[in-house]
């Protein structure tokens, strides 16, 4: 079972993604008190929820070591910021998609740790470019010129977002790790 790539979901995996996702938005919800910053500060609603998306994406991955478990957190993720922002929706759909293709190119599912670090250490970061075209494209030019408009805020909130992502999949792979000796973190 261990060497096939793509492995039937259970019900009590779906559940516990859902779970995951629900926990998640909660501590996102920060992000609407930095929301009017956007039009000032690129990336800074990545930069507020980076950190807990990070870790608890991490948990999810690291007990539910599927292909398609990333792309599954961020459906049920997005689906609630279909609400609010539709963009925030294609984003979490499109960036989940493309880093499942790359996980199983590069590391063929997560079975290793380093493929669940790898893809929590992409999944903010990626949802910055993506922004910047839809804004680009469906008219939105104003929120797009954020990013052109202080290219080294631009470059230091993309790095920051990358490092609170690269920490916060560090923590979450630390926390599964011990939840798992603890036998709360079961198979």
């Amino acid at each position: 079972m261990r060497d096939k790539i793509f492995q039937p979901f259970q019900v009590k995996d779906v559940v516990f993604l859902a779970i995951i996702s629900a926990v998640t938005l909660c501590t996102c919800a920060v992000m609407p008190l930095v929301a009017s910053l956007q039009t000032v500060i690129f990336g800074i609603a990545q930069v507020v929820t980076g950190l807990q998306i990070s870790i608890f994406f991490a948990i999810g991955l690291m007990k539910i070591r599927k292909v398609g478990s990333l792309f599954i957190m961020a459906l049920l993720t997005g689906l609630f910021q279909l609400l609010m922002a539709p963009p925030m929706f294609f984003s979490n759909l499109v960036v989940g998609l493309l880093i499942e293709v790359l996980v199983v190119l590069i590391f063929r599912g997560y079975q290793r740790d380093s493929a669940v670090f790898f893809a929590v250490l992409l999944y903010n970061p990626l949802s910055l470019p993506f922004n910047y075209v839809y804004n680009l494209l469906f008219g939105r030019e104003a929120m797009a010129q954020v990013a052109t408009r202080a290219p080294w805020i631009t470059v230091g909130m993309t790095l920051a977002v990358v490092a609170l992502s690269a920490l916060g999949g560090w923590i979450g792979i630390k926390i599964s790790k011990e939840l798992k000796k603890s036998g709360a973190l079961k198979k």
